[in-house]
C-alpha cells in the first residue's frame, strides 16, 4: 500500500525550498481512531508527553504545562474536545512498532521520489489538540512536516526575511534549544500563506521558515515528522558562532554572505561553541509545572 497520495512534479521540485501541500493516506490504518488514540495517552511515559493549556489568545506567555494525573486516556480525549488542550506525544513514531513502521514506510516513498533526500535522526511525534487551540509564531530548529490526521485546523507560514524574521532572532533560537518564539506583530500576517489544512493533507516548508497555528474544527490529530540534514546541521551550527559574533564582538554577520568554506569554518567553531557549553542556557519548557486542568 502507498501512503504517500499526491506528491507532484511542482512538489518534488519545491521540496524543501518553497512550502509544498501533498497527501496522504495515513489515517487509513486506523491508528488514530479514539480508541487508539486513549491507549497511547494511557501508555506513553509523562517524560515524553507534553500536555500544555492557553488562553484565547495562544501566546507563549499563557501556555501552561504540567502533569494531567491519573485520567484514562478516553477522559483526557474528552478534556481535549472540550477545552483548550495541546498534547505532544513525542516519539510515538519512534518507538511503538506500528507506528515507526507507517513513518518509515511513508518516508521511505518520499525518499524514492528524492534519492538526494538523506535525513538523519528523523523524529516522529503525534500532536492531539483541541478545536480551539492554538500554537504560536515560532520557528523548527530543523526540517518539519505535519501531516493531518484529523480536525481542520489554520496554517500560516511566512516568508524568512525582515521584518517577519531577522538573523540575530534565529540565532537567538539556535543558541537556546529550549526555546523556539519569535517576535511577533499582527502585521506579519500580511506576509503569510495561509493553508486550512484537512485530513489527508501534509505540508512542509524551509527551514526556520516561521509559523503558527489556529485550530477550527473537531479533534485535531497530526503527525508531526522532524528530521536533520547535513546542510541544516552546517547552517545552524554558522548561525550559533555568528550569533556568538553578533553578541561578544558586536559584529554583523549575514549567514548568506558565506561560501561553502567560510560556512563550513563557522559551523566547526559554532559546533565547538555548543561541545565546551559556551552558549547560553534558558530553563526547560518542558519542566512540568504542576496540575494542567481545568483545561479551559
Amino acid at each position: 500500500m502507498s501512503y504517500l497520495r499526491r506528491w507532484t512534479e511542482t512538489d518534488q521540485k519545491n521540496f524543501r525550498k518553497d512550502i509544498v501541500l501533498g497527501e496522504h493516506a495515513l489515517a487509513d490504518t486506523g491508528l488514530f481512531c479514539d480508541e487508539a488514540l486513549a491507549g497511547l495517552l494511557e501508555r506513553r511515559p509523562r517524560d515524553l508527553s507534553d500536555f500544555c493549556t492557553m488562553d484565547e489568545t495562544g501566546s507563549r506567555g499563557s501556555w501552561h504545562g504540567g502533569d494531567p494525573g491519573k485520567r484514562c486516556g478516553h477522559e483526557l480525549l474528552e478534556e481535549v474536545r472540550s477545552g483548550r488542550l495541546w498534547v505532544n506525544l513525542r516519539e510515538v513514531f519512534n518507538d511503538e512498532p506500528e507506528y515507526a513502521h507507517l513513518m518509515n514506510t511513508v518516508m521511505g516513498e518520499l525518499k524514492a521520489l528524492h534519492p538526494d533526500f538523506k535525513p538523519q535522526k528523523l523524529m516522529g511525534g503525534l500532536l492531539i489538540s483541541s478545536p480551539n487551540a492554538r500554537v504560536p509564531f515560532h520557528i523548527d530548529r530543523t526540517d518539519t512536516m505535519l501531516w493531518h490526521l484529523r480536525g481542520s485546523k489554520r496554517v500560516f507560514v511566512y516568508p524568512r526575511v525582515e521584518p517577519v524574521l531577522r538573523e540575530c532572532d534565529v540565532e537567538e533560537i539556535l543558541m537556546h534549544p529550549d526555546n523556539d518564539d519569535l517576535p511577533y506583530e499582527a502585521s506579519f500576517d500580511d506576509h503569510a500563506h495561509t493553508f486550512d489544512l484537512k485530513p489527508g493533507e501534509v505540508i512542509c516548508w524551509p527551514v526556520h521558515s516561521p509559523h503558527k497555528v489556529v485550530n477550527l474544527d473537531g479533534l485535531n490529530v497530526s503527525m508531526t515528522t522532524e528530521y536533520a540534514t547535513t546542510d541544516v546541521r552546517v547552517r545552524n551550527n554558522a548561525m550559533v558562532f555568528n550569533g556568538l559574533l553578533r553578541r561578544r564582538f558586536g559584529m554583523s554577520p549575514e549567514i548568506d554572505t558565506a561560501g561553502p568554506l567560510h560556512m563550513g569554518a563557522k559551523a566547526g567553531l559554532g559546533l565547538a561553541a555548543r561541545k565546551l557549553k559556551l552558549l547560553p542556557k534558558l530553563p526547560d519548557p518542558h519542566a512540568p509545572e504542576g496540575e494542567v486542568f481545568n483545561p479551559a
